[in-house]
């Protein structure tokens, strides 16, 4: 079998995100995870970033061989290694991203240069679509990460759905993430400081965790309306050099309710102050239908039939008779696979090809759309919010919108 270099420039590549893509595209080289009319494609990551030390150490670290301090001799270098096909990566900090990607589509020419871009697309909704016109107009193969889409769990569901035939849906996400102020050094600075105010982040849990969007979309089709509510729940953190209070200014907590045009109504709680009580990690979702019952995250599943559950009788009950009632279920095996590496590797085959991605910036922005009905829903007391009163592409923003942040409107939560 032949092999085909890809070069991928990977812009931001020393922050988290930026590690993480780096990660992807050795395991897609080391196993060959994308093949293209018996060729297989190897990516080459070029890192790109401010500084040029941090990357030498990081490069040492995580086997990067190739990175840039400037995007021009990263272009160069790029396509020194395939003259015909390059791949620019965007992994900068989601309220940065307009204008980097803005800054950097001019550099690249279309008609070898793919985009990836990790989410949220953008900050807010005029951002993204700046993002998209660009792209649009551009000619660009373009995507966005929806990784969670690619994890075992989640595809194991989605194979599942046609016999569960789904009714309704709770979601619960997040995990304790610390303030670092109660003694305990693994609780400072567990995600970066920029999640926790409004100037860094451009929101906060319901911009920044925008996967509930496209997880609901993908599980069961278009939304028709929704409600939200939202609270600050921690309002103080100590920063990652911990030694600095961060004031916070964005919600740490949501509750959202979606209804489907298929008549699903998925409820969803997004919390950064949560206990995790589940076998499967800090995504829980719940699944009821007419045929029967999932309940599953990103790397496991189990399911209950129609009529396989104990029945529940009111003469049981009243006897304090025990039921058992996990032990009903059926779990499901599945092989574990980087889901970072499955995804990039079917946009880097599509790219190659020069077919649309599936998971472009255009659904991206619609996603960003049904983020800011969120924030509107919140600023109005959980008003509901129906799709008629969305704004998705290709319709732009009015000429002086402004994103609802619930800036002055935050609840925050004051304890008994």
């Amino acid at each position: 079998m032949s092999t085909i270099k890809l070069p991928v420039i990977i812009h931001g590549v020393t922050g988290r995100m930026g590690q993480i893509a780096l990660r992807a595209l050795q395991l897609i080289a080391s196993k060959g995870l994308t093949v293209v009319d018996g060729a297989r494609i190897e990516p080459v990551p070029i890192g790109l970033g401010r500084n040029l030390a941090k990357m030498q150490d990081m490069a040492k670290d995580k086997g990067l061989h190739h990175f840039f301090a400037e995007l021009d001799e990263a272009v160069v270098f790029a396509r020194k290694i395939n003259p015909e096909k390059q791949v620019y990566h965007n992994t900068v900090a989601t309220g940065i991203r307009r204008g980097v990607v803005l800054e950097a589509l001019p550099h690249l020419d279309s008609s070898t240069w793919g985009v990836y871009m990790e989410k949220p697309l953008a900050a807010n909704y005029a951002d993204g679509f700046a993002i998209v016109d660009a792209l649009e107009k551009g000619g660009f193969i373009h995507g966005v990460v929806h990784h969670m889409l690619s994890t075992p769990g989640l595809r194991k569901a989605m194979e599942l759905l046609p016999e569960i035939k789904p009714l309704s849906a709770q979601m619960l996400f997040g995990y304790e993430v610390g303030s670092g102020l109660g003694g305990n050094p693994e609780f400072s600075g567990q995600r970066p400081d920029f999640n926790w105010t409004l100037e860094q982040a451009g929101g906060g849990i319901i911009l920044d965790m925008c996967h509930e969007g496209y997880l609901s979309q993908a599980l069961f089709g278009e939304t028709e309306a929704l409600s939200c509510i939202a609270r600050l729940v921690v309002p103080q953190r100590l920063s990652t050099d911990g030694k600095t209070i961060i004031d916070c200014d964005v919600e740490d907590y949501s509750q959202l309710t979606r209804q489907h045009a298929n008549g699903v109504v998925n409820t969803s709680v997004w919390s950064w102050y949560r206990r995790v009580n589940s076998e499967f990690g800090p995504l829980e979702i719940t699944i009821d239908g007419e045929g029967g019952s999932l309940v599953f995250g990103l790397y496991g599943l189990k399911v209950q039939w129609k009529e396989t559950a104990p029945a529940n009788r009111w003469e049981k009950s009243v006897s304090g008779e025990k039921t058992e009632w996990r032990d009903h279920w059926q779990y499901v095996e599945m092989d574990y696979q980087d889901p970072f590496a499955f995804e990039l590797a079917e946009y880097l085959g599509n790219f190659m090809k020069g077919e649309t991605y599936r998971r472009n910036a255009i659904q991206a922005l619609n996603i960003l759309s049904e983020v800011e009905a969120q924030y509107s829903s919140a600023a109005n007391g959980g008003k509901l919010v129906k799709r008629d009163e969305m704004v998705c592409y290709p319709t732009a923003p009015v000429a002086d919108w402004k994103p609802e942040r619930l800036q002055g409107k935050l609840t925050v939560v004051k304890s008994l």
